[in-house]
């Protein structure tokens, strides 16, 4: 019986070390979840600061568009303004005309630019989470059995 009470207790010590793989120890199925999760955690982290940077210049992109669309709400009325003004005065003595066409001239100008741009910013609008989609994407293919 001293043989068999000998050999269980070198048995662990056996198995600990063929366990061993480079100097590590092998990984249990516990570690192995927390591995998966730890992992899994770091994928959604960063996706969501993809989607959080993707916000943030929806956000920007839109506060653009409403200072553009102020701007030439802005700029037609004072146009449309100066305008009724140059009218008004046409009828007057003639310096005060030439100087009120050019102001009403320049605001309307203002105006209509601003306008063309905030309808072409309209058109060219970016396609919202378009990064974090093509990333979803990518970890779908990835994560896919061939």
């Amino acid at each position: 019986m001293p043989a068999a009470t000998a050999t269980s207790r070198t048995a662990p010590r056996a198995s600990a070390a063929s366990a061993a793989i480079n100097g590590r120890p092998a990984l249990g199925v516990m570690d192995s979840v927390r591995t998966t999760l730890a992992t899994t955690a770091k994928v959604i982290r960063t996706r969501l600061e993809i989607i959080s940077t993707e916000l943030e210049e929806q956000r920007e992109w839109m506060q653009h568009l409403v200072l553009l669309a102020v701007a030439g709400l802005f700029f037609v009325s004072m146009g449309l303004v100066m305008l009724t003004f140059f009218v008004v005065t046409l009828f007057w003595d003639s310096h005060p005309v030439a100087v009120t066409g050019a102001f009403a001239g320049i605001y309307l100008a203002m105006g209509i630019w601003a306008v063309l741009t905030f309808r072409a910013k309209i058109k060219a609008r970016p396609k919202m989470f378009q990064t974090t989609t093509e990333e979803l994407a990518k970890d779908e293919t990835q994560l896919t059995p061939k």
